[in-house]
């Protein structure tokens, strides 16, 4: 399904993770029966949307990655610098998201442990790249 701000196509996600973000004013429009999508552009105001509409930047519960926050897994607080400086130390982020996810102590296992750790995976990837991090800074 197209954004309906900027007409690019969105990423579907779990309700879960729509109803974890969402404010309590903004609960009360959701239709949990229709699908809902997460507008990756860091540009549009729109983060969530589905079939009753938008929800935008002031009706979510926390910053937004893909909007241009720090915060690049909710679970287990890791930021851009954050795993800057567990790489740096050796530290393996991914194996960490891993176990927590595998032992259940994720807030919420929406997108699946493979997936959420392969978004700190590739996270990592860019940050270890020469010239990365300005590619990295706009996701």
């Amino acid at each position: 399904m197209l954004c309906p701000q900027n007409g690019r196509v969105g990423l579907e996600v779990p309700l879960k993770t729509v109803k974890n973000f969402l404010t309590g004013r903004a609960l009360v429009r959701l239709n949990p029966a229709s699908p809902h999508y997460l507008c990756q552009d860091p540009a549009c105001p729109v983060v969530y949307y589905g079939e009753e509409g938008v929800y935008t930047l002031g009706e979510v519960r926390f910053p937004i990655y893909d909007k241009g926050a720090s915060l690049v897994c909710y679970c287990f607080d890791w930021t851009r610098e954050g795993l800057v400086e567990a790489l740096g130390q050796g530290v393996d982020p991914v194996a960490q998201v891993e176990e927590g996810v595998r032992a259940k102590r994720a807030i919420s296992r929406a997108s699946g442990r493979r997936s959420k750790a392969s978004s700190i995976q590739r996270k990592a990837l860019r940050l270890r790249t020469p010239g990365a991090s300005k590619r990295g800074a706009a996701r």
